[in-house]
């Protein structure tokens, strides 16, 4: 059996409106970075801030039952 990479990425396909892929494209070209990578590191910025993930959750969770607590650890964040 083949060993998984722990660092292995995972595709996600957004769909993103006109408006949003232009300020992608303008912001990756200025950072000089592919719309990509400036697209995970954007979605990474997101998910390991304790602030993101709370503002989302308060605005569009309707279960509390599936919201997530964050945990601070010395190596980012958790979700509990």
């Amino acid at each position: 059996m083949r060993k998984v990479r722990s660092d292995k990425k995972v595709k996600v396909l957004a769909g993103l409106t006109q408006d949003d892929h232009n300020k992608l494209q303008k912001l990756a070209i200025s950072c000089e970075m592919t719309k990509t990578k400036l697209a995970e590191h954007i979605i990474s910025l997101c998910l390991n801030s304790e602030d993101h993930v709370n503002w989302y959750q308060d605005t569009f969770n309707k279960d509390d039952k599936y919201r997530v607590v964050v945990h601070k650890t010395p190596e980012g964040i958790e979700y509990i």
